[in-house]
């Protein structure tokens, strides 16, 4: 664990959470499957691709919870079928489960499967009392 002195945290107020965050984040083991792509679309915008080749619609659960979006592929049993011989079986079907923390304001704008890929657009929306404002000097 890192040790800031104490001149540096005296800058950030109300984010006591955020140092405890970041090293859990550092401790987290980062799975590659499947892979995945992360595109800045615009500055408010942004879209992440799975490859999720294999797996339907019902394989598939995507919820969003604490800022978490988590997507999780159930790759389930695979049917045996006697008549069917493998020569080579390099398709990847098992399970996963992907977490991606989400700044806030951005939400889940919809989730697309199409062709082996999932892509989730995500969107960011400030709400205006958020956005940045001048402010008024008064004097005596």
């Amino acid at each position: 664990m890192t040790i800031l002195p104490t001149l540096a945290l005296r800058s950030f107020v109300g984010f006591d959470n955020l140092f405890n965050e970041l090293e859990s984040i550092s401790n987290q083991k980062q799975s590659s499957f499947p892979a995945h792509d992360i595109v800045r679309i615009s500055d408010d915008e942004y879209e992440i691709t799975l490859a999720v080749s294999g797996f339907n619609k019902k394989d598939i659960n995507i919820d969003v919870h604490d800022g978490v979006l988590t997507i999780k592929g159930n790759g389930g049993s695979e049917v045996q079928d006697d008549s069917i011989q493998y020569i080579y079986k390099g398709i990847a079907k098992r399970s996963f489960e992907q977490k991606f923390r989400l700044e806030q304001y951005v939400d889940v704008k919809e989730a697309k499967l199409s062709n082996g890929l999932l892509t989730v657009s995500l969107l960011r929306e400030v709400p205006e009392e958020r956005k940045p404002r001048q402010i008024a000097l008064k004097t005596a």
